[in-house]
């Protein structure tokens, strides 16, 4: 397997925005900042590993991601198979009948004695085309040769050549490249809508792997915090013991040790739940070494959320997948209905041909060839056909069940603009929320160990006797607790601050950006296609109207490699 870097350089050029590597500049770094880049020793190995780096091993290796990333590249065949429609066809036609008839007419054989005997072999090989106009195109040499008993074959037996070119163009069902070609339009705006929720589902799979990377600094914060928390019971045990002779009794030293045994256990616990998120966190990434110790060593960012609400918005419309999605559909559903009008107009067909023919005698087909080209002036033939159903009800049925699916766009496109408004604020709430918790922990916890301090500071020089002094080691057992859970609220509080980080970027539609999928190859040539191919159906259908809807409810226009979206 290659490396993750390579790996990802060769997939896809990543614009990543994640938290950065090193605490800011101003940051209060908390004593667990140091001991969580230390392993625990609960694997043989340990590997350090930052947020950065599990999103690139998971973009590189993850095989969710690479069933994500085929979903497009399935789809991209469908261009060129919708592409080869126009690929210019070879065809090979033969023929050979031997036939024994009865005479019905004397002008069959020249007299009405015994059976018409007829031996015929014929052939023919050319090319087929059809081209973007609609034209139908085919240019084909025929040959043959007959024998049969009639008076009237001269020669008898004889060799003919056919050199022809036939032509049908429609003139009004059918015609023109903005319908021959929706095909390939179509199929280039599906593969589109299907790059934008490939880029969704991506967002989310590394928003998963960056919410995983926080949770297990949070679990292997919280366990290096509850132990220190066991060690100080252990340590308050141990002091009763030391002074079992002087002034410590049974029942203190029995509380001291419940409360050491229950953080014991409350340590076990966070120990199994710290290696079910990194189980987690390795399964997202695609790795299958369970045997080393994944050790967290980008910590958390702790700088004051600057934004304006107003831009972040403008940004989220013009970047969310969502909304590109959106515009995509939009935009195959109007093609739709312009093809769909086109289906109302009466199919009139212009068929047009030309044909050079030779003869010779015998099993001759070679001076055939040479005598369509010698003998006589080309042939020609012109004509038109015309047809259209009575009442015309499945084109007008068609029409209106695009006209609907156009509307339907119209409203996902304006759910995916409201989604992106809602989402945005919602993420901006939560960053805020987040951040003020962090602020009103670490007032707490430094409120909670200034009392810890001063309970530990009265045990050590006035325990007092009899109910006094448990009354002191129940209020510094509880102290102690209260400082270890303030401890945990605030390592959990830096990661929810940090994953409503990755939330705002994604609701931002800027979590990830890739560079090489958000302007595919074929992207440039599609917006082309459809902006010539708007002005054939405008010019087509115009005059006509989409029942409920007019020009200020359709989307701007917008180009495909870079949605433009209204605020």
């Amino acid at each position: 397997m290659a490396g993750p870097t390579a790996k990802a350089t060769r997939t896809t050029a990543l614009l990543l925005v994640l938290a950065v590597a090193s605490l800011a500049a101003g940051q209060s770094p908390q004593w667990w900042h140091g001991a969580i880049q230390k392993p625990l020793g609960i694997a043989p190995s340990a590997q350090p590993i930052t947020a950065d780096d599990a999103t690139a091993q998971a973009l590189a290796q993850s095989p969710e991601v690479r069933r994500i990333e085929l979903a497009p590249m399935i789809a991209r065949t469908e261009i060129t198979r919708q592409r080869a429609a126009f690929d210019w066809n070879n065809f090979l036609e033969t023929n050979w009948a031997n036939r024994s008839d009865p005479i019905g007419s004397i002008l069959t054989t020249g007299d009405l004695s015994g059976r018409f005997e007829d031996d015929l072999l014929t052939g023919g090989a050319g090319v087929r085309k059809q081209t973007t106009s609609g034209a139908q195109w085919e240019l084909a040499q025929r040959s043959g040769w007959q024998r049969n008993n009639s008076t009237y074959l001269i020669p008898n037996p004889q060799s003919t050549s056919r050199l022809e070119l036939t032509v049908t163009q429609p003139l009004l069902r059918g015609r023109g490249r903005q319908v021959n070609y929706f095909r390939v339009l179509e199929a280039q705006l599906q593969t589109e809508v299907l790059q934008a929720d490939a880029v969704a589902r991506m967002q989310e799979h590394v928003l998963q792997v960056g919410t995983a990377y926080w949770d297990l600094y949070r679990t292997r914060c919280s366990f290096l915090i509850r132990r220190q928390a066991a060690q100080r019971a252990d340590q308050l045990v141990q002091s009763l013991d030391q002074r079992r002779s002087v002034d410590a009794t049974a029942r203190q030293i029995l509380r001291a040790q419940t409360a050491a045994a229950r953080r014991r256990a409350a340590l076990m616990t966070i120990a199994s739940e710290a290696d079910r998120t990194a189980t987690r966190l390795r399964r997202l990434m695609g790795r299958t070494d369970y045997a080393i110790e994944l050790v967290p060593t980008q910590l958390p960012l702790q700088d004051s959320p600057t934004y304006d609400r107003q831009a972040a918005v403008q940004l989220a419309l013009s970047n969310r997948p969502e909304v590109s999605k959106a515009v995509r559909e939009v935009r195959t559903a109007s093609l739709r209905v312009g093809v769909s009008r086109n289906a109302l107009l009466p199919q009139l067909d212009l068929i047009a041909g030309s044909y050079v023919a030779g003869l010779a005698s015998n099993r001759n087909v070679f001076p055939a060839y040479g005598n369509q080209f010698v003998d006589g002036r080309p042939s020609v033939n012109l004509g038109l056909l015309w047809q259209r159903p009575v009442g015309n009800r499945a084109a007008r049925s068609l029409v209106h069940q695009r006209e609907l699916e156009l509307q339907e766009a119209m409203a996902g496109y304006e759910a995916a603009l409201q989604a992106a408004r809602a989402d945005v604020e919602l993420a901006l709430v939560r960053l805020n929320v987040t951040y003020q918790t962090i602020d009103q922990r670490t007032h707490s916890l430094a409120a909670a160990d200034r009392e810890l301090r001063y309970l530990q500071d009265r045990w050590q020089t006035a325990p007092g006797a009899g109910g006094s002094a448990i009354l002191l080691l129940e209020d510094l057992i509880e102290a102690q607790g209260r400082l270890a859970d303030e401890e945990v609220a605030l390592a959990t509080a830096e990661a929810e601050f940090n994953i409503a980080i990755l939330q705002l970027h994604q609701a931002l539609g800027t979590l990830l950006r890739p560079a090489a999928l958000a302007c595919p190859p074929w992207q440039s040539e599609s917006a082309a296609l459809l902006d010539a191919s708007d002005q054939g159906m405008d010019a087509q259908n115009e005059g006509m109207t989409v029942e409920g809807m007019t020009a200020e409810t359709l989307p701007p226009p917008v180009r495909l490699d870079q949605p433009e979206v209204a605020p």
